[in-house]
């Protein structure tokens, strides 16, 4: 199985093409390695969007509002 690291890099640019996806990360859920996707709003059409694991490795959507440069 592919590190969650490598699974991230893998799908990344497509997770960051999701109308309302903010960010992509990597965190743990339930003791377990997971990528975290980050939306800017709860809205049904992101959450349909965003799978709910991508090569066996869970995904978790947290909702951080929009990022903004320091």
């Amino acid at each position: 199985m592919a590190s969650v690291e490598e699974v991230k890099r893998r799908h990344e640019a497509s997770l960051m093409k999701i109308r309302g996806v903010v960010g992509v990360g990597i965190g743990r859920k339930d003791g377990k390695d997971c990528i975290r996707v980050y939306v800017a709003k709860d809205t049904p059409k992101v959450m349909s969007a965003v799978p709910k694991d991508l090569e066996d490795v869970p995904i978790e959507i947290v909702v951080s509002g929009p990022f903004k440069a320091l």
